[in-house]
């Protein structure tokens, strides 16, 4: 039917392999030794355990674990033979012969007719329910990969599963009410399992609309088998009642997101509505309008206005009943299928406004945003109404409403109501708990539910942030009057944050513009009056992170109000002194504005300065923060005019490095700590003057050469260039002092990173050819990933030569001499470090050095990458020894198994090969050596690609093979593909002549990466076995 068989009795004997009863029971102890409880405490023979039955699984043998297993005691054993099915057929498929594939679905069948058989005691093992969905899922993946017709309504509706007995003599319609209350139970998550699986199944489309149009001609008894289940068989017991009908609400939920036609969906709907408010019948309800036909606001009238009517009579009222009481497992689902609904029908709520109904639904909405309890803590419904507003307000923003005269609309008068009680709400439900200060917790609350109130604040907070684009500044002023009003009258804390914490949120909606509510808000009326608020309690301490954070989220506005900065930044001072959490929020906020404000501040420079004397007492993390705000600050200062607040800044950090670096010759362990923070501050030095080319920060709109020309010659001025000989020295020292520290590494790292990140200089830039000869040495010493990485970031970081083409002016002999004799050293610095740092790779990574370290292993290509995009001639000037060196490195990069490793390992090889190509000058010097490694190369990454690797790296491969193809002449790469496809059993035995003949041919005659990537990807999926494979079609690259 359909290019599908119907299927037949099962052959009298099923011809699999039978494996040994030994062999059997070996399995057996493996897995119940798996899912011992004493295994679990022990990670390490759980893992052994697991791979040993992987393996199992792996061998064609295999087979024989679906009949071997079946019938065993434990539900355990039985499971892992069922998912042996499942796992050999979407994986190993080509390893079961022909003439055994008929035979697998009778197996499979017989061993699913014993796992339900109420004659078979294992049936009613709890985990045997387990052990039947498997079952189901291996059943449905054999039927798929066999092209055989599976009737979706199996193993009831009138179709008999095979037993031990054969189908004849099991007849569960003649046996008693709770045989087939268990039956009907089956066949319902059959029906759901099957098209759940083929859903999920990499089907080729002509087999997919095959299997589906034999589905659909079955579809009417599926409906039937659900829509009587909901019904409910008067016969049996209530309990028995409700496990069919939510059973029938799963299985629904399966067959509408397979999707169902509008006249089955008619047929299930007054069925799902008599189950409300059943939690099953609301998840299957919420599916109907988020997945099936019906969805994006389809079927309003059988849909929307059902709903609805049910939401707000008196059913919905009497599930709502009281908001004083627990959330019930139906009022959660409920809650869910009202955002569902919205989502489903917020347009049509938004038009219909003035209706009562629709204001009465709203009206629900809100009492259970409202719902009495902390958020997240004592009440888990009101976060479930949450995402209905921005729903709503983008519904209003997009109709006809929103164009109307907001003063006499009355759909504007009622929209703006709603949203006015939605702020009140989320007002009341943001306000930490109790009156002032409670003992030593916040809101009398332990640490997990602090933290669960505060996710649940911030997910109101977004909320917020929507209905200010409906009520504007009417809402912003309403907040603001209410926290000042707070605030005069000396009001609990929990009431003023609760104020602020929304004007907070609001932020990312209120325009840079606004001037009636924040200058108040940031003025002597509630800032003003908060300075001088008591500070000591847990409580207090809140409001005043709440402000600090409140401060930073307006940080952009205060660029365009500078007056308010003063009292901000007297508020923000004495909060760096305070908890830990507060003085980092505080350093953050700090940093902000200087950073968005630096022009505006730079008038108080002389109080930054007493600040930074002051610094001494915070934290290590602080500190670098108001390091870097205040040099932010001090880049608006006029190069010349920065130098000494330059020197007044840097010059101590240099002496605590100094002393750090003394100390931890001597004592690392005690000296660590001040060695990191010395380097971390002058890290934020470095971050701070460091130009940023976001338009948002406030930066000089003087033309670019005429201050990159103000900043050279500041560079030149003798206390410049004496700063920035002893930054080099800190640094140096620290490299040297360094004993292997992974702490000290990563400030090391940061630092040389930020010394040379700024795309134009700075007063203090450093040249990132010492600091390569640093890492250099630090990488002999103890190799790493990260001296690697950086020694790949300093290389791309050291200036080209210009191009003749933009050249201003003809340069004279001098300044010809001088760039000469510049690049000879620089070139002399990148091949000496080159040099060396082939050698550290060859002893570090030899053996089995790149298996186990393939985080060093990614970091060393990428510094080859580096090394060959921009300094291909230095490459491949070094002694030819060396040059080899690192080729062959390559080829033993291309085939290790680590992704990343084959990912950096080809992008060296790409980068090579793309510059010595025509017309690059180099094309002559490493013409020799593509003509040495070119067979290699390719031979490699077919393996690679084809075999060893993994398949996700196939587009990497593509990509190198492109740039090979482009490289080489094609009678060498004929030559070269000839040699190495032509090698028996490469680079699989599965590789099939034709399969070689048509890559062959795909690469001789296209030059695109994207058709070398589709090429490969056919040739690899022949030569893994996996051609025509349900895996191999679903992990299509």
């Amino acid at each position: 039917m359909d290019g599908f068989d119907e299927i037949g009795p099962p052959p009298s004997s099923l011809s699999f392999p039978i494996l040994p009863q030994n062999d059997l029971e070996q399995v057996a102890r493996t897995i119940l030794q798996l899912f011992d409880p004493s295994t679990s405490r022990d990670p390490a023979i759980a893992k052994h355990l697991q791979h040993e039955l992987q393996q199992m699984q792996a061998r064609t043998e295999a087979w024989g674990l679906i009949a071997g297993l079946a019938g065993h005691d434990d539900p355990n054993v039985r499971f892992f033979g069922a998912h042996t099915a499942q796992v050999k057929i979407s994986r190993d498929w080509e390893s079961l012969p022909e003439d055994l594939r008929p035979s697998l679905l009778p197996l499979l069948l017989n061993s699913l007719g014993n796992a339900i058989n109420p004659a078979n005691q294992q049936t009613y093992q709890p985990a045997n329910g387990v052990v039947v969905r498997k079952l189901f899922g291996s059943t449905i993946h054999s039927s798929a990969a066999s092209s055989t017709a599976l009737p979706p309504s199996m193993p009831g509706s009138g179709y008999n599963t095979p037993g031990a007995a054969g189908p004849s003599q099991l007849n569960f319609n003649s046996a008693g009410g709770q045989v087939r209350h268990r039956t009907r139970l089956l066949a319902l998550e059959w029906c759901g399992i099957c098209v759940e699986e083929i859903g999920r199944a990499g089907l080729a489309e002509q087999k997919r609309a095959a299997l589906r149009r034999h589905i659909e001609s079955d579809l009417p008894v599926v409906v039937t088998a659900i829509t009587d289940a909901m019904t409910g068989d008067p016969s049996i017991s209530q309990d028995e009642r409700i496990k069919e009908a939510e059973a029938a609400c799963k299985c629904a939920e399966s067959w509408v997101d397979y999707g169902l036609a509008p006249d089955d969906l008619n047929t299930l709907l007054p069925a799902l509505y008599s189950l409300l408010p059943m939690p099953a019948a609301s998840s299957a309800l919420a599916e109907v309008l988020s997945e099936s036909i019906f969805k994006f606001g389809k079927g309003t009238k059988v849909l929307t206005e059902p709903l609805l009517a049910w939401v707000i009579g008196p059913a919905g009222q009497a599930l709502i009943g009281s908001a004083d009481e627990e959330p019930s497992e139906e009022l959660i689902g409920f809650a869910k299928l009202l955002t569902a609904l919205v989502e489903h029908s917020s347009e049509w709520l938004v038009a219909r406004f003035k209706q009562n109904d629709v204001q009465a639904f709203l009206g629900v909405i809100l009492r259970l945003t409202g719902w009495q309890g902390i958020g997240g803590v004592e009440e888990n419904i009101s976060e479930l109404t949450l995402p209905i507003y921005p729903l709503l307000q983008e519904a209003v923003m997009d109709s006809e409403i929103f164009q109307a005269p907001h003063e006499t609309s009355e759909d504007w008068a009622i929209a703006k109501g709603f949203f006015r009680e939605l702020v009140e709400v989320t007002r009341r439900k943001v306000r930490w708990p109790g009156e002032g200060d409670q003992g030593g917790s916040i809101g009398g609350l332990d640490k997990e539910d602090r933290e669960a109130f505060d996710s649940w604040r911030r997910d109101a907070g977004e909320v917020i942030v929507g209905v200010y684009y409906i009520l504007r500044e009417e809402m912003l002023e309403t907040l603001t009057q209410v926290a000042g009003q707070s605030v005069q009258a000396g009001a609990a804390w929990q009431d003023i944050e609760a104020a602020l914490h929304c004007i907070r949120y609001s932020s990312e909606a209120v325009p840079l513009g606004e001037e009636r509510s924040l200058p108040i808000l940031f003025g002597d009326q509630v800032l003003g009056q908060l300075c001088h608020r008591p500070s000591a309690g847990k409580g207090e301490e809140r409001l005043r992170l709440t402000v600090v954070c409140l401060i930073q989220s307006y940080e952009e506005w205060f660029k365009f109000h500078p007056e308010h900065l003063p009292p901000v930044l007297s508020y923000l001072v004495p909060s760096l002194t305070s908890t830990s959490t507060i003085s980092r929020s505080a350093a953050d906020a700090l940093k902000a504005l200087c950073d968005m404000c630096r022009k505006k501040l730079v008038q108080h420079i002389s109080a930054f300065s007493e600040l930074h004397g002051k610094i001494g007492d915070l934290g290590a993390e602080e500190q670098s923060k108001v390091i870097q705000g205040i040099t932010s600050v001090i880049q608006a200062l006029a190069p010349t005019d920065a130098i000494g607040p330059v020197e007044g800044i840097i010059s101590p950090i240099l002496s605590r490095i100094s002393n750090a670096i003394q100390a931890y010759s001597s004592d690392p362990t005690n000296a660590q700590a001040a060695l990191i923070e010395s380097t971390a501050s002058l890290t934020a030095c470095f971050k701070g003057l460091s130009p940023s080319e976001d338009d948002v920060f406030d930066t000089s709109d003087e033309d670019e050469a005429a201050k990159e020309e103000k900043v050279r010659i500041a560079r030149v001025e003798p206390r410049m260039v004496a700063l920035r000989q002893g930054i080099e020295g800190a640094v140096e020292g620290v490299v040297r002092v360094w004993n292997g520290d992974a702490e000290v590494a990563d400030a090391i790292s940061s630092l040389l990173k930020h010394a040379t990140l700024s795309s134009s200089s700075t007063l203090i830039s450093l040249s990132p050819l010492p600091l390569l000869t640093l890492v250099c040495m630090a990488c002999e010493r103890s190799p790493s990933a990260l001296w690697m990485s950086l020694a790949s970031t300093l290389t791309l970081r050291i200036n080209s030569p210009p191009s003749p083409l933009l050249a201003k002016r003809e340069k004279t002999d001098e300044e010809k001499r001088l760039a000469d004799q510049e690049d000879i050293s620089k070139w002399n610095i990148v091949g000496d470090v080159a040099s060396r740092l082939v050698i550290v790779a060859g002893n570090f990574l030899g053996g089995d050095g790149l298996r186990d370290h393939p985080d060093v292993v990614e970091g060393w290509f990428k510094f080859c990458s580096a090394l060959a995009s921009r300094f291909p001639g230095v490459l491949l000037r070094l002694p030819s020894q060396m040059v080899e060196a690192y080729m062959s490195l390559g080829l033993m990069g291309l085939g290790t198994q680590e992704r990343f490793s084959l990912k950096s390992a080809s992008e060296f090889f790409v980068a090579l090969l793309a510059n010595t190509r025509y017309p690059s000058p180099l094309e002559p010097l490493a013409d020799p050596l593509l003509a040495h490694f070119g067979p290699l190369i390719l031979r490699a990454l077919l393996l690679s690609a084809g075999s060893e690797g993994p398949r996700s790296i196939i587009p990497n491969m593509a990509e190198l093979l492109a740039g090979l193809v482009g490289r080489a002449s094609p009678t060498d790469m004929a030559n070269w593909l000839e040699g190495v496809l032509g090698q028996n059993g490469f680079p699989d035995p599965r590789a099939t002549p034709e399969a070689k003949k048509k890559l062959k041919e795909v690469i001789l005659r296209s030059r695109t990466t994207r058709k070398m990537r589709e090429a490969l990807h056919e040739f690899a999926l022949v030569a893994r076995g996996l051609d025509g494979t349900t895996y191999g079609n679903a992990t299509a690259i």
